[in-house]
């Protein structure tokens, strides 16, 4: 009996391992809300095709104002931004570079600090940043990723 059920369930995973290895390929967001320090900032992985492409037609218009290249903003205790991340799928490859939202700016890490050289960042400053910043905070909402009263202090400190 218990080879029998050990021979089905390995069955049944060989069968599912493609389900995964397609899954882990998809492709995909990691949404990151900078929130909390000393624990486990709140996360959500977007992969609906349709809230992919508005999010990525938002971030677009946002990475269309020009750059201003310069020292990456310092984390502060308490909001520090929205971090995008492409995860899997062609995406992930195309564009490794994770991008933080706040406010009406989009900063793209240019370079990590060192010992002698603080980090240092492109950021651009748009409209569109901040209706990027607005849907996400949304979305972490209606995904229960960010209660009603930790959505009240981020809209505040906007």
């Amino acid at each position: 009996m218990r080879t029998r059920s050990f021979a089905t369930l390995f069955a049944a995973a060989l069968l599912a391992a493609p389900l995964f290895a397609q899954a882990a390929d998809a492709p995909g967001l990691r949404i990151t809300y900078l929130v909390y320090s000393g624990r486990p900032n709140p996360e959500l992985t977007v992969t609906d095709p349709s809230q992919l492409r508005a999010i990525e037609s938002r971030l677009g218009d946002a990475m269309s104002a020009p750059a201003r290249a310069g020292a990456a903003a310092e984390p502060v205790l308490g909001y520090n931004g929205i971090l995008i991340e492409h995860v899997g799928g062609s995406a992930a490859k195309a564009r490794p570079q994770a991008v933080t939202v706040k406010g009406r700016s989009l900063s793209v890490d240019t370079a990590a600090a060192t010992e002698f050289k603080s980090a240092t960042a492109a950021t651009r400053v748009s409209a569109a940043a901040g209706d990027l910043e607005s849907m996400l905070l949304k979305l972490g909402q209606k995904r229960g990723v960010l209660d009603a009263t930790t959505l009240n202090v981020l809209l505040d400190a906007k």
